[in-house]
């Protein structure tokens, strides 16, 4: 482009003006075509399958920490944030100790939860997404039916269910009686310490780090920070706090957080071409 800049231009040029010289180029460079930014595929609506694999690497994370290592190192520390905004504290410490009463307590007033939210529902499931979910776990069948009839609502009315819990409640041992009905006690305020959590950790970022979760794949195939920022564009505009002037610098600042970067992947273009 210089080539042809000075190419246009009379020599000496520093026998010029510094005025004629300044317009030469000028008008020079205006003559050039303009140059259009590469617009990216826009993101595919988020669908049950989508949410369904998202769901199913964060069990296989949470079963198998290892296998973390699988995804960008961006992506791992999107779950981790998301974690730290959605899961209080005192139930990440408390579920670490997945063999305990305490425990046990909570997963039945979770149970007992999964059957309120369908009755609920207008459109029961009737165990669908559960079964799906198994299947991409490759859960054994007895674990798969459980599955099925929590979300179902069908294994708190089944009457092994409902013994096995009149059998904790009446347990001649009292630190198991009431380590039993401390855990049903944490697990029905579920709601209500999430909602705190959601209101105490939660901000404006939020809502871009899970779409950066459900859809790290398509994002890890683009080129820049820059069409970072036009992807995820069109799912704010309706907030103009968040998707204002400053939306470009934003991703940036959270591209930083999160260390997603593009620069390898930018080399490796390069180098193709230049081959």
């Amino acid at each position: 482009m210089l080539a042809s800049i000075y190419g246009s231009i009379s020599w000496p040029f520093w026998t010029m003006p510094v005025e004629v010289f300044a317009l030469k180029c000028f008008h020079r460079l205006t003559s050039f075509p303009p140059v259009t930014r590469a617009i990216p595929v826009p993101l595919p609506d988020l669908t049950r399958a989508r949410l369904l694999d998202r769901v199913t690497e964060a069990l296989q994370v949470g079963i198998s920490p290892e296998r973390a290592h699988d995804f960008p190192r961006w992506t791992q520390r999107v779950m981790r944030i998301l974690k730290e905004q959605f899961v209080p504290r005192e139930y990440a410490s408390i579920l670490s100790a997945d063999k305990s009463i305490l425990v046990e307590g909570i997963m039945v007033a979770w149970t007992a939860k999964a059957r309120d939210l369908v009755s609920a529902a207008s459109h029961p499931s009737g165990g669908k997404f559960a079964r799906e979910l198994a299947g991409r776990l490759d859960m054994d069948p007895k674990t798969t039916e459980v599955a099925i009839q929590v979300e179902s609502g069908m294994l708190v009315r089944s009457d092994e269910f409902q013994k096995h819990v009149m059998t904790r409640l009446f347990t001649s041992d009292f630190a198991e009686r009431c380590a039993f009905i401390e855990g049903l006690a944490i697990g029905n305020r579920l709601s209500e310490l999430l909602d705190r959590q959601a209101k105490r950790s939660t901000t404006d970022a939020t809502g871009i780090y899970l779409l950066l979760w459900l859809y790290w794949p398509e994002i890890s195939k683009l080129k820049s920070v820059g069409e970072v920022a036009r992807v995820l564009e069109p799912f704010f505009t309706e907030n103009k706090n968040l998707a204002g002037a400053h939306w470009d610098e934003r991703i940036r600042k959270l591209a930083n957080r999160i260390e997603l970067s593009f620069r390898v992947r930018q080399k490796r273009i390069r180098k193709r071409k230049s081959a």
